[in-house]
């Protein structure tokens, strides 16, 4: 039985990684700063990986086969106005995590972003140049090299996903979009921004296909569609049968954010379904299983 260390398991993605590995024959170990825990059925250890010596010592402890890095601070605006907490948050716990790994067998798969690019392209590649234009981004890309260069089992997974966050998380971009249009409330999305997201329970299948692999370096795990963030609310409106015409299409330059973002964040997945043989979920996919795990939790 292959035992999984998540940190950052109370967070959204954390908890949805606990939620779909909780269902397999894995051995589950948890970490994260709080202990408000929503899943209670794996075995839980409080802490901050921003203390090197709370990192070495748990991993010493645990020795996971597999460690899955979800932590990172991703308001965006945020970390531009505090840079050295984005740092701190971003990549020194990256590389305490990278560095405490004293078994080259263990394999470490660091969670890390769309926002590395400057976004003039689309479908960016593993083997594109990275220009982040924020301090999100270049928090992340530091935080990639980091565990590059101190753990050669490493799998950097650059990523966009959306779905149901645990209960004491604050909505998910997808959750605000179905509050808003729920309550008939008018919403305003760009029409000029671009992504390609994963649901995140889809996500969580086709991490799990990298256990076993022997692969090392970056891979795209995306959805297979590119689309812009309006359409991306009109498509999730009609899949719950909203009214599409209270989201109103604008563009980002209209906004006053205090950190810049890229127009077009869409990475390629050609490599991944190349490497695993899998096709990676269209939207309509992943529409579909949004929706069907909110009707499971309501």
């Amino acid at each position: 039985m292959k035992k999984i260390l998540i940190t950052g398991c109370n967070g959204f993605l954390g908890s949805n990684l606990i939620r779909f590995l909780s269902n397999s024959n894995y051995e589950i170990v948890g970490t994260s700063l709080n202990d408000n825990l929503e899943n209670k059925n794996f075995l839980f250890k409080k802490g901050d990986l921003s203390d090197p010596l709370f990192a070495k010592s748990l991993i010493q402890l645990v020795n996971p086969d597999i460690i899955i890095n979800t932590v990172a601070w991703t308001d965006v605006d945020a970390c531009e106005v505090q840079p050295e907490k984005a740092y701190q948050l971003n990549v020194a716990t990256a590389e305490n995590v990278a560095r405490s790994i004293s078994n080259k067998n263990t394999k470490l798969i660091y969670i890390s972003t769309d926002q590395l690019f400057d976004g003039l392209q689309s479908f960016y590649s593993e083997n594109s140049i990275p220009n982040p234009i924020n301090v999100y981004g270049k928090t992340k890309l530091e935080a990639e090299n980091v565990c590059l260069s101190n753990h050669k089992n490493t799998i950097v997974v650059r990523t966009n996903f959306f779905g149901e966050s645990p209960k004491n998380h604050k909505p998910s971009f997808a959750e605000w979009i179905f509050n808003s249009l729920n309550e008939k409330k008018e919403i305003k999305m760009f029409t000029d921004i671009f992504i390609n997201p994963i649901e995140v329970s889809l996500f969580a299948k086709a991490i799990e296909k990298t256990f076993s692999c022997e692969y090392s370096g970056i891979l795209n795990i995306v959805g297979n569609e590119r689309i812009s963030k309006y359409d991306f609310g009109i498509r999730l409106a009609e899949k719950f049968g909203f009214d599409n015409s209270l989201i109103v299409p604008s563009k980002s330059a209209g906004f006053n954010f205090k950190a810049a973002r890229p127009l077009d964040m869409s990475l390629s997945v050609k490599k991944y379904e190349t490497l695993f043989n899998y096709k990676l979920p269209s939207l309509e996919d992943s529409l579909n299983k949004f929706k069907e795990n909110k009707k499971w939790k309501q």
